[in-house]
């Protein structure tokens, strides 16, 4: 009897095992499974099987990309180069298109949700040689959703408005619209207006009109904006009146990018009402801007000289000097820890230091300097030679030179003072 139990506990425990496993595989299986009450799928498509795009539209217009060995590009109804990221956005917006919920299993008249002519409709070639169109008829009464369905399939569905926004494109929306095409990163020259700037291992220098010192955020803020300058989308027929329109507008900016695929030059126009038009030797035709493209433009090459008096920016350096009047302070860095004059030094304060002279910036710029020789603030780097400033005084005005540097700037009497506190305040450690 007592082996009989164990026979029937051994049996029991089997099953129980047997449902917990059947159990556990049902479960895996659900994982990653869309949801019973998941809506359909209308298209569910691999990105990379995208080889050709045509979307018409109720009104006639509309565009077809065509996928080639160097990118997309538009085919009609212009052969133009496309805008990288907004054909990006149109494939994956196709590649799955779910629905709000389904309408009707086989409605009976199509015609009275607009299919009869869509709002749009998008054919989409395959590399497999697969076909797939889908067709937008009119916006739901609730105003929320379209009306929605795939060739060849009867059932009607509806899809977000925010899924028409994203297909709904003519050939304007899919374009490249840069007036300047150059290539950043292989950029040697930038010029504004007669003002020149050269690139070379990484930095930027001022050419013209001196061999001023430029503030390098304000020139990299210059080739941004001549990248993001980008023509407006117009109606065709209004475009063909940009022409004479750039002819009749007065002078107002000419920038040239170099790279080493040559120059390109963008010419920009007002006219009276405060509209920008443009030309470019890069893109074919004349364009309208808007003004937020082209504010950088208006700049003058004194708006772009450096004002800062130290080029070390963000770099720790290994030693400090500050000379005023006849007192000097010499700090010095070994490890983390600070020294001067053989003490170690209560890190907080020489930090201070070392940051005020990392913002140590001009008011102004003066024609010339002189008066008596008050400070002098020295830099280094490790393995670098010393940023040297140096500052005079003649009455109440403060001037400032850098070695090999011809500039003079106008400094403000209260950062001297408070440049002189912090090193006079910069105490050893207990």
């Amino acid at each position: 009897m007592p082996n009989r139990g164990l026979l029937v506990a051994v049996a029991l425990l089997a099953i129980l095992a047997g449902g917990i496993y059947w159990s556990n595989q049902d479960e895996e299986k659900k994982v990653g499974a869309p949801a019973k009450d998941a809506p359909p799928k209308l298209l569910e498509i691999p990105e990379d099987q995208f080889v050709k795009i045509e979307i018409k539209r109720r009104d006639g217009t509309g565009a077809v990309l065509e996928r080639q060995p160097s990118g997309w590009r538009l085919i009609a109804p212009k052969a133009l180069p496309t805008d990288t990221r907004a054909v990006q956005t149109l494939v994956s917006a196709l590649a799955l298109v779910s629905s709000e919920r389904l309408v009707d299993e086989k409605p009976g008249d199509l015609m009275q949700y607009g299919f009869a002519s869509p709002q749009v409709e998008v054919a989409i070639y395959r590399k497999d040689g697969k076909k797939h169109k889908l067709l937008l008829g009119e916006t739901s009464p609730l105003g929320t959703s379209v009306f929605a369905r795939v060739d060849g399939d009867a059932r009607l569905y509806t899809v977000p408005t925010a899924t028409k926004a994203a297909v709904d494109k003519v050939w304007q929306d899919l374009r490249d619209r840069r007036l300047l095409t150059f290539y950043d990163a292989k950029l040697v020259r930038v010029e504004l207006n007669g003002t020149e700037f050269v690139k070379a291992d990484g930095r930027w220098s001022m050419t013209k009109p001196q061999a001023w010192r430029p503030d390098t955020f304000a020139v990299e803020e210059l080739v941004r904006k001549m990248i993001e300058a980008k023509m407006e989308i117009t109606p065709e027929d209004e475009e063909l009146t940009f022409a004479a329109k750039f002819a009749a507008s007065g002078a107002y900016a000419i920038a040239r990018a170099t790279d080493d695929k040559g120059t390109q030059q963008l010419d920009v126009r007002k006219d009276k009402e405060g509209n920008f038009y443009a030309k470019s030797t890069a893109v074919e035709g004349f364009f309208k801007l808007p003004a937020e493209a082209v504010d950088t433009f208006a700049k003058t090459a004194e708006s772009f000289r450096s004002k800062k008096l130290f080029d070390f920016g963000f770099a720790e350096p290994s030693k400090v000097e500050l000379k005023h009047d006849s007192t000097t302070w010499t700090f010095a860095k070994t490890g983390a820890d600070w020294f001067s004059g053989g003490k170690k030094i209560e890190p907080g304060s020489v930090q201070q230091l070392v940051d005020r002279l990392r913002e140590l910036a001009a008011v102004g710029f003066a024609a010339k300097g002189g008066g008596k020789p008050l400070a002098d603030y020295s830099i280094t780097l490790p393995g670098k030679a010393a940023e040297v400033v140096s500052v005079s005084q003649q009455g109440d005005a403060y001037f400032a030179t850098r070695a090999g540097d011809p500039t003079v700037y106008s400094l403000d009497a209260k950062i001297v003072d408070e440049l002189r506190q912090l090193a006079a305040s910069a105490k050893p450690l207990p």
